[in-house]
């Protein structure tokens, strides 16, 4: 389904989504946990559903009360012979769930659907086989079989790819019953590993960090059961906050100032953007004012590109956007559909070497924007019509269900058309 989007401003309030990448984590931890949690804040978003589907395959049940998930853990943790698990098309849930699986199971087969079967998962088959398992894995894709015992040894992960498998090995440090360490280099992407800690720590097991290089658990720990607040999410008000910094002002609930989500990072750009950026309580305000160019490394928030880009045609000069090689292994290669994003809004810009260089004039002239079933691109695509002289149309408007499937209301709500 395509949507042709009508120039407009921001003038409006909305409550946050919440997060996606939150609720994913807590949702498995709940599951490895001993009795029952709380889960205070729901998002039908299909990686959400993902993840409910998955934890009762592994054998924790659900109950649903508005906007609240209640999850009795799985009972008992004895490996079993053999688990089938599918993943959607969520590329966290299958690299947190990998090392998981293999400590709940000496056979375990996992496969997803959609674009996460045409990415490449060389990188994850390369660290599994490095830490004593047994992959079959053919042409680098999925399904993936994973066999062996991860507890024989401590364990090595190269994390130059993303963090997401180092955050299944951190959850799964307490399922093996011995002290066990984690050896990480290269890591990326470090707040969404702070991410995993602290709500590690909310479901009663601490990790010692040495420098984000050296991770261990004392033993004996378990996981309890938790009652949480679910976060707003800030990879889905990031498209609606640049939105606002570009033309008009926006007030959204819901989104925590101490966050520790990675793409709470796009205040940053926006400050150096010269947007205006209060806090009231715990309401963010966010109004348009200068339009600067900036400088980002998006290195350790790939999701913010996107919206970056938006964000950089609405500068008066040139911004450097870093980080295109942790673009490549997403829901589409978003290098590519960035910028063919761009090229279809008619903007120039130049490449060299990890940073994207794009020549920002204030406008648009309006396009017919291609998502490549990207959630991420169909938003940004939207919000660029707040600077666009003439319609933007937005091909398979669909995708946004993947982690924000009200984005389009929220968007109705909060902008006015010119």
């Amino acid at each position: 389904m395509n949507k042709v989007v009508q120039p407009f401003k921001y003038d409006g309030k909305i409550v946050a989504n919440y997060s996606k990448s939150y609720l994913q984590r807590a949702l498995v931890l709940a599951a490895i946990s001993e009795g029952e949690s709380i889960l205070s804040g729901y998002d039908s978003s299909k990686d959400v559903q993902a993840a409910m589907t998955l934890i009762q395959e592994l054998g924790a049940k659900i109950r649903i009360e508005k906007d609240t998930l209640i999850i009795i853990g799985i009972a008992s943790i004895a490996r079993r012979e053999k688990i089938s698990l599918h993943v959607g098309e969520s590329g966290l849930l299958l690299r947190m769930i990998a090392p998981i699986a293999s400590v709940l199971s000496f056979d375990s087969m996992i496969t997803g659907q959609g674009t996460l079967l045409k990415r490449d998962m060389l990188s994850l088959n390369n660290n599994l086989v490095k830490n004593g398992l047994t992959i079959i894995l053919e042409n680098n894709t999925l399904p993936i079989s994973i066999q062996g015992d991860l507890s024989k040894n401590n364990w090595q992960i190269d994390a130059r790819d993303g963090s997401q498998l180092l955050t299944g090995l951190l959850m799964s440090l307490p399922l093996i019953g011995k002290s066990h360490k984690i050896e990480v280099s290269n890591l990326v992407s470090i707040p969404y590993i702070d991410l995993t800690l602290d709500l590690m720590e909310k479901f009663g097991v601490s990790i010692e960090n040495q420098d984000y290089k050296l991770f261990s658990c004392k033993i004996p720990a378990s996981y309890r059961a938790g009652k949480i607040e679910v976060e707003g999410d800030w990879s889905g008000a990031a498209n609606h906050i640049v939105g606002a910094a570009i033309s008009g002002e926006i007030t959204i609930d819901g989104l925590q100032v101490n966050s520790k989500q990675a793409d709470k990072a796009i205040l940053t750009a926006l400050k150096d953007f010269g947007a205006i950026v209060e806090w009231q309580r715990a309401t963010l305000h966010i109004k348009q004012n200068h339009q600067l160019p900036f400088f980002f490394d998006a290195s350790n928030s790939p999701d913010l590109f996107p919206p970056l880009a938006v964000l950089a045609c609405a500068a008066i000069g040139t911004s450097e956007i870093k980080g295109l090689h942790r673009l490549t292994n997403k829901e589409s290669n978003r290098q590519n559909s960035c910028v063919s994003m761009l090229e279809a809004l008619g903007v120039s810009y130049t490449i060299q070497d990890d940073s994207i260089f794009i020549n920002g004039t204030g406008s648009l002239n309006g396009g017919k924007i291609a998502t490549f079933n990207d959630h991420r691109i169909a938003m940004a695509g939207a919000i660029a019509a707040a600077i666009s002289q003439k319609e933007i149309t937005i091909e398979n408007i669909n995708c946004v269900e993947k982690s924000y499937p009200d984005f389009f209301k929220d968007l109705e709500k909060a902008t006015v058309s010119f």
